[in-house]
């Protein structure tokens, strides 16, 4: 049972990552009638910077550093047992792609990494900080960034 002072708390912005997954989860219980969805959603990107939908294709997350810039597509899927670190985008590429990223149950995604197009992430992935992801990933693999390398040389 919800909490209802945590509940106001959440949707004022004074709560804390738990008030908000535990006020999601009740306006989730009447999908499409419940007056507060865009009060929540707007607390959250106030509070954090971040755009997390409240809709019942994103599964609970974990957190270890808060909501902070933490930006999900409407149309994205998330399953669930998974790890979201802070700066990650979970996005649409309309342009080029089309449609929204699925993710599968128990991925990790590193800090700042960004997930971008119609792309399949299967379960048990680890995706590191920093990743670029714009192509399917299968189940049980880990997903890091290229070394840098120097693309142009400037002379003095």
């Amino acid at each position: 049972m919800m909490n209802p002072l945590r509940y106001v708390k959440a949707l004022l912005g004074f709560g804390d990552v738990e008030a908000f997954w535990q006020a999601r989860h009740e306006i989730l219980k009447e999908p499409g009638k419940h007056r507060y969805a865009h009060i929540l959603c707007k607390v959250i990107r106030k509070h954090y910077g971040a755009g997390i939908p409240v809709l019942p294709d994103i599964n609970r997350f974990i957190t270890p550093h808060g909501f902070y810039g933490i930006f999900i597509s409407q149309r994205a899927k998330i399953g669930e047992g998974c790890t979201i670190f802070q700066q990650v985008t979970i996005g649409s590429n309309e342009l080029q792609f089309g449609g929204a990223p699925t993710i599968g149950n128990n991925c990790l995604i590193g800090a700042g990494a960004k997930i971008i197009g119609n792309v399949h992430i299967g379960n048990n992935v680890r995706i590191g900080a920093n990743a670029i992801v714009v192509d399917d990933v299968p189940d049980n693999c880990t997903v890091v960034m290229n070394k840098p390398r120097v693309i142009v040389r400037h002379t003095d």
